[in-house]
Parts: C-alpha cells; sequence; structure tokens
C-alpha cells in the first residue's frame, strides 16, 4: 500500500524516508552539482510537489490499482537488481542505505514508487484534461505538514555566495564558457568556483562535447558528485594517451581540479530538517527598517526599473531588498559590533547630495522627483537618509566585508538568506503576513491578440509579442518585457543612436516620456523616426497604467 494511504502522520512519512533519500540522491548523484544548502531545498519542494498531487488525487479516490502498484514493484526491484551488479553502484547504494539507516526494500517502496506513482498519476491526470490547482494544492499541502512559506524561503535563499564574484575576469589557465561559469579567490588567493551550480552544460561546447562522448564509451552515468572521479582518471588518461583533443582535455583537467576544491563533496547534517525553527537576531537589538524605505524600495522598482515589473514583482523585489540590506546591517552589528562609521556616512551623504543636484537639472528627473516628494509627502531629506543613504550604507558595508575579510568563511562567502531569515523573524517581517497583498496586486489586464494584426509602419520580430487592444481602445503588446524583445536588428541600432546622442537613461516607466520627446529632437532619416515613435507609442501604453 501506498505510505499516504497506510497512515494519517503526513509529515513522518515525508520526512523520515522520502525526504531523506531524496536528498542524498540530489546531493550524490544529480547531474547538476549543487551546494548542501540548494540540495535541501530543492529536495524538500520537489517532495511537496510529488506528494501534494498524490495526496489530491487520493481524496478523489484515484490511486494506483493494487496490480498495477505490485507490476511497477517488480519492475523497480528487477531495476535496483541490475544496477546493482554495477560495483561502484553496488558500492554507492550499500553506503546509502547504512548511513540512511533503511533497506533496498524502503528505498524502492518508499522513494522509486513514490516517484513512479507520481509520474503515472500526472500523466494520467493531463491525459484525461483534469484541472490542477499545482501551486495552490502545494501551498495547502506544505501548511498540513505544518511547514510554513518562510521556512521554504529560509532554504531556498540560505545560500553562500561570493561578495566580490569576478565572472571571467580573472587570469584563468583554461578555455570558459563566458555565460555560465563564475570564479573567485578564496582566503588563500587560490581561484575557486563562485557559481552556484557546476555541469557539463556550462562547460564550452568542445568541453562538453569531450565529456559527452566520455560518458558514453566508457557507458558512465552523467557526471556528478558520485561519477566526478571516473571523469577525472578519464581525462587523465586522455592525456596520457595524446590526441587531438589534448588542449580541451588538459583545460578540463584543470577546471577540475579547481571544482574538486570548491565542491563540498560530504552532505553531513544537511540532511536534517527543523521545520519552521527559523533563526533570528535578537530583537532587543535590533536595527529595523523604517516604512518610507520599503514604500520608496517598491516605487522606484516599479517607475525606474528597466525589466519593467507589474506591481506584485515590484512589491517582492523591494521587500526581498530590505530583507537582504537589514540583515547584513544585523549581521556585521550584532555578530560583529561593526557598523558604518560616522565620517563614511557623512561623506556618502555629501555625495549623494551632490549628485542629486546634478541630476535635477534634467526637467525629467526633476519633475519625477518632485512627484515622489509629493506622492509619499516627504521633504528631500527623508527621500535621502531614508532610502539613497540606506542603499548606499548597504554598498559600502559590503565592500569593507570584503576587504576586511569580516564575517566570510575560508571560501570569502557569507550566507545571504540566513542572515535574511534571521532579520525577517527578529522584525516580524515575515512573508507569510504579506501574501494576500501581494496576490491582490495580481490584477493586471489580459490582452488578446488582434485578428487580423493592424497594418504597423514597422515590423515586429517573429518571436516578440503580437498586437491588442486595452480597455482604453489603445493599440498595447499582449505581454510586457524590456523594449528590446520588440526591436529588429535595424530597429536596435537606430534606438541606441538615439540613447548615444542624448545619453538617456536605461528605459523604464518613467524615462518613456523622455525617449519620445527626445525622439522628436533627433536628426535622423524621417522614415525610421516615424517607425521607432510608433513603437515607442505603443509601448508606452503597454507599461503604464
Amino acid at each position: 500500500m501506498n505510505v499516504l494511504a497506510e497512515s494519517q502522520d503526513y509529515k513522518k512519512s515525508l520526512i523520515e524516508t522520502y525526504l531523506k533519500i531524496n536528498q542524498y540522491e540530489k546531493f550524490y548523484r544529480d547531474g547538476n552539482i549543487r551546494s548542501k544548502e540548494a540540495v535541501k531545498s530543492s529536495a524538500l519542494n520537489e517532495a511537496i510537489t510529488k506528494y501534494a498531487l498524490i495526496d489530491y488525487l487520493q481524496q478523489q479516490n484515484i490511486t494506483l490499482s493494487d496490480e498495477k502498484r505490485q507490476l511497477q514493484l517488480k519492475i523497480l526491484e528487477e531495476q535496483i537488481t541490475y544496477d546493482m551488479q554495477n560495483p561502484l553502484l553496488k558500492q554507492y547504494f550499500e553506503k546509502m542505505f547504512q548511513e540512511l539507516e533503511i533497506s533496498k526494500q524502503d528505498y524502492i517502496e518508499e522513494y522509486l514508487l513514490v516517484n513512479k506513482e507520481h509520474e503515472i498519476l500526472e500523466r494520467n491526470m493531463h491525459d484525461s484534461g483534469t484541472i490542477y490547482s499545482k501551486g495552490d494544492q502545494e501551498d495547502w499541502y506544505a501548511k498540513k505538514l505544518g511547514i510554513s512559506f518562510d521556512y521554504r524561503e529560509y532554504l531556498a535563499l540560505s545560500e553562500f555566495i561570493h561578495i566580490d564574484s569576478t565572472g571571467t575576469d580573472l587570469d584563468l589557465p583554461f578555455a570558459v564558457s563566458n555565460l555560465y561559469l563564475d570564479f573567485a579567490k578564496n582566503q588563500a588567493g587560490e581561484i575557486i568556483l563562485a557559481s552556484e551550480d557546476f555541469d557539463r552544460h556550462r562547460f564550452t561546447e568542445e568541453q562538453s562535447r569531450l565529456i559527452y562522448l566520455i560518458e558514453k564509451e566508457n557507458n558512465f552515468q552523467e557526471l556528478s558528485r558520485h561519477s566526478f572521479k571516473q571523469y577525472q582518471n578519464a581525462l587523465e588518461q586522455e592525456a596520457t594517451a595524446g590526441n587531438e583533443n589534448s588542449i580541451v582535455v588538459s583545460d578540463l583537467l584543470k577546471l577540475f581540479e579547481i571544482a574538486e576544491k570548491s565542491i563540498d563533496w560530504e552532505l553531513g547534517e544537511e540532511l536534517n530538517y527543523q521545520f519552521n525553527e527559523i533563526p533570528s537576531f535578537d530583537p532587543s537589538k535590533l536595527r529595523k527598517h523604517k516604512d518610507i524605505t520599503l514604500q520608496l524600495l517598491e516605487y522606484e522598482n516599479y517607475h525606474l526599473d528597466e525589466n519593467i515589473p507589474d506591481k506584485f514583482f515590484a512589491y517582492r523585489i523591494a521587500n526581498e531588498k530590505i530583507g537582504e540590506m537589514y540583515g547584513l546591517f544585523n549581521y556585521l552589528k550584532q555578530d560583529f559590533e561593526i557598523e558604518l562609521d560616522e565620517a563614511a556616512r557623512i561623506y556618502a551623504r555629501e555625495q549623494i547630495e551632490n549628485s542629486l543636484a546634478e541630476q535635477m537639472g534634467n526637467p525629467y528627473f526633476k519633475k519625477y522627483m518632485d512627484d515622489v516628494l509629493k506622492n509619499f509627502e516627504i521633504p528631500l531629506s527623508t527621500y535621502i537618509d531614508d532610502y539613497l543613504l540606506v542603499n548606499e550604507e548597504y554598498q559600502l558595508l559590503l565592500e569593507q566585508m570584503n576587504e576586511q575579510n569580516i564575517g566570510l568563511d575560508t571560501n570569502r562567502r557569507y550566507n545571504k538568506g540566513w542572515t535574511e531569515a534571521r532579520y525577517r523573524m527578529a522584525a516580524n517581517f515575515t512573508w507569510e503576513y504579506k501574501f494576500d497583498k501581494m496576490w491582490s496586486m495580481k490584477d493586471d489586464e489580459i490582452v488578446e491578440a488582434l485578428e487580423p494584426q493592424p497594418e504597423l509602419s514597422f515590423s515586429i520580430p517573429e518571436y516578440a509579442p503580437q498586437i491588442g487592444k486595452n480597455i482604453k481602445g489603445q493599440y498595447v503588446f499582449t505581454e510586457r518585457y524590456p523594449l528590446t524583445v520588440y526591436l529588429s536588428d535595424e530597429q536596435q541600432i537606430f534606438f541606441d543612436l538615439l540613447v548615444q546622442t542624448f545619453d538617456l537613461p536605461v528605459l523604464s516607466r518613467y524615462s518613456i516620456t523622455q525617449y519620445i520627446d527626445k525622439l522628436d529632437q533627433l536628426k535622423a532619416d524621417e522614415t525610421k523616426k516615424k517607425q521607432l515613435l510608433e513603437l515607442l507609442d505603443i509601448y508606452k501604453n503597454t507599461i503604464t497604467e
């Protein structure tokens, strides 16, 4: 029988069996080699996803029949027996069974069978056209287990990050894909990985192809912690043999050497979950944010961000930023008795005042600032002290942490999610009470594409959203993205000319009017101007209320 059908002790079944196996497997055998913290979070979310759907269908008396269950058990038993003929896999499974204190039968019935049951039931549900509200059901099921959203968010963000991740700017001794892998230096000055994960899809095309060939020629499992040494040994053999791949082999061996000293290889105590036991700063010593700081963050995210976030996302970003900044402030203050000194604060404020005075020479920015101060009924000093200076202080303290090695581990990292969670708990700034407000903001107008599409003076790239009409009868794009998505290559060149000619800020809700006005002043091809103007008018309708 299914473990959930047998018992009402949902939490016990989830924690004690499936969850610890899932975390172990993800850590050691997943092709996406991630940190212990990331594995702990994703293992929990995946477990909730699978058990939530099974539970939802069980409530409707939809389960695997005993006949199908016995058939799947037989297939899984045969598969694990076959896998254990491989000496390395046999060693892996025996070590896992011993460390997790489970039997082979536990592994089959309470892990593999749950995965298979979820796979079959999900496929049958989709084939039957059943409507399943995945997010709502998973949130409900997590609450049923006594797992709060704040705990899940705490796990999701509890990642050690490098303050000074330098991307590919270091003098690396090998070729690297400039789109994926990041590097930094540890306290000893050695180059280490700074990327969130490590797998062959982050390698250069030549490196990834060689890893794939090694996998197929040697019948290896995909590159993971479990198989890492196998691949490393195979690469060393390739290097000894000497062939046309010698440069790629050499680069991969150097990359593997860096990965070997950067990656955690043992899961250790990360297996243990303490549901809803979230760490906290001392509330009596807490430096707490002001409401106006949060409100200004939200407002500027919405109006100044070039990614054009909706109100829901602007609110979420602002709340995340408050947790991030004040988590750091209190981490340094309570754990290390460090704050920004008064001289640095005074100098920073003077620099901010000078910068603001210069920007006020731009009439568009001055109007924006006048609107901000009027909307929030605050003086300019409040905007400076409770918003701009807070942001600047955060950046200065990050620099101080980096330069003086304060609160960093041997790899020059700190756990941003851990400090943020401590602040949220101490300040009673948890996510649970923000859901209603956040979801109430998701009221964007749904715009259907017009059929046929209107004739315009410009052409839209094939992959871009189509044209529709909003409730005001204005042409708008059916989906909202940064402007570059809607520009053809030729339009992008002309747009760049406009930006460079007038030294324009990034395009946002705030600056769109300035772009349209300056386009009218641009001395350039009138046809191209007309085309871009029509596009900008439609874009303005799309991003403004």
